[in-house]
C-alpha cells in the first residue's frame, strides 16, 4: 500500500519516526492549503513560500508531540502552519492592513481562506463556515481576528476595546463552542 492512502494521523506517526516519504505526502496534501493560509494573513508570495517551508520543518521536528486525543491531525497541521505565519508576521512587523480595516473590507470580515487543492479542503471549509454560524457575533469576531487575520490577543483586545482577560475568555469559549458544533456535525 502506498503512503498516499494513509490517514494524516498515520503519516504523522511515520514522520515522528523519521520517514521522509510520509512528510512528502503531507506536503503534497497540505502545501497549497498552508500557502493559501499564509497569503490570507497578508504575506507576499515569496514570504508565504518560506513560511510553508518553516511549517514543514516544524512538523518534521515536532511530529512526536502530536496527540490525537487533543486534536485531529488536520487541526494540528493547520495550527503549526498558522503559528509559523503569525510568527513571521510578528518578526517582520509587516501587517498588510491597519488595525481598522477599510469599510469595503467589513463586508468580507468573515471570509475564510479559499479551498485547498482537494475536495476535502473544500468540504472542511463548508463545515467550518456552517459551524461559525452557530457562534454568537462576539465569538465570531474574536475567532476571525485571531485566526483569520492573525492578530495577537493584545491587538485583538485593543481593536475590540476589551480587557485582555475578557478577550482570552471569549476566545476560549468560542473555540470550545466551535469544537462542540463541529463534533455534532
Amino acid at each position: 500500500m502506498s503512503l498516499e492512502a494513509f490517514a494524516d494521523e498515520a503519516l504523522l506517526a511515520l514522520v515522528a519516526r523519521g520517514e521522509e516519504k510520509a512528510l512528502e505526502v503531507l506536503l503534497d496534501r497540505y502545501g497549497g492549503v498552508f500557502l493559501a493560509l499564509a497569503r490570507r494573513l497578508g504575506l507576499d508570495e515569496s514570504t508565504a513560500e518560506d513560511v510553508v517551508q518553516e511549517a514543514f520543518l516544524r512538523i518534521w521536528r515536532g511530529a512526536s508531540s502530536f496527540d490525537p486525543r487533543r486534536a485531529s491531525a488536520r487541526a494540528w497541521l493547520l495550527s503549526v502552519a498558522h503559528h509559523a505565519a503569525v510568527d513571521e508576521l510578528r518578526r517582520r512587523r509587516a501587517r498588510p492592513e491597519p488595525l481598522e480595516p477599510p469599510e469595503d473590507e467589513e463586508e468580507k470580515a468573515f471570509d475564510l481562506p479559499g479551498p485547498g487543492p482537494d475536495e476535502e479542503a473544500r468540504l472542511d471549509r463548508v463545515r467550518l463556515e456552517g459551524a461559525l454560524r452557530h457562534l454568537s457575533e462576539e465569538e465570531r469576531v474574536v475567532i476571525h481576528l485571531l485566526y483569520f487575520r492573525g492578530y495577537t490577543h493584545e491587538e485583538a483586545a485593543r481593536r475590540l476595546g476589551l480587557p485582555l482577560g475578557t478577550l482570552k475568555t471569549r476566545a476560549r469559549r468560542a473555540l470550545l463552542r466551535l469544537k462542540e458544533v463541529l463534533r455534532e456535525a
